[in-house]
């Protein structure tokens, strides 16, 4: 008997009520009807991505009644409408978004060019800071070998400094010697004025 009543208000009475919130679908425009189907007069039309009220189905001809975002309430195609946004709709928002992150790329981009440029100029300037590091490096290097070589010249003038100095001693005291001989030699032989005869 339970059964026989359930078919008899599907039979009679086809429609479904639920209350949700669609969307008419990517078609630019669809028609709202008076009634449930594409028999009764068409009262309007809705443009595409508008957010409608569903009210109830009618699950023979397929049209479910809808209430728009001014209140009007009418038939539309179920097929026509869904429950998410439509892409076209959506687009927009996407584009802007698409723009900003594009905006946000560039500008990492510039960034990084900025980073890396500013990298590669710290990169030239040590090395041009190496390379007069070593320059100087090598001149300091060429003074050293230089002042060593002049220091063990000064090492061995200052080792040799007193055989020099009594080698001139030696020098000079053996020509005083010689001298001294030689004279010794030369005056027993100079003529010696003769005294005076003092018988006169």
């Amino acid at each position: 008997m339970k059964l026989f009543k359930i078919l008899l208000v599907c039979l009679f009475f086809p429609f479904t009520s639920f209350a949700a919130t669609q969307y008419v679908s990517d078609d630019l425009s669809i028609f709202m009807h008076s009634g449930p189907s594409t028999k009764y007069r068409i009262i309007g039309s809705i443009n595409v991505g508008t957010k409608l009220t569903t009210l109830k189905s009618n699950n023979t001809t397929k049209f479910t009644q809808i209430k728009t975002p001014t209140g009007r309430v009418g038939w539309v195609n179920s097929s026509q409408i869904q429950d998410e946004e439509p892409a076209k709709a959506l687009l927009p928002a996407l584009q802007e978004k698409y723009q900003e992150s594009q905006a946000k790329l560039n500008e990492i981009n510039s960034k990084n060019e900025q980073a890396n440029a500013s990298k590669e100029q710290a990169i030239l300037n040590k090395d041009s800071l190496i390379a007069q590091l070593e320059s100087e490096k090598r001149s300091l290097r060429s003074t050293i070998e230089e002042l060593e070589a002049r220091n063990k010249e000064l090492d061995i003038l200052q080792d040799t400094k007193e055989e020099r100095i009594q080698m001139q001693w030696l020098m000079g005291g053996g020509s005083v010697l010689f001298v001294g001989i030689l004279f010794g030699l030369i005056i027993p032989f100079l003529p010696r004025r003769r005294k005076r005869s003092e018988n006169w």
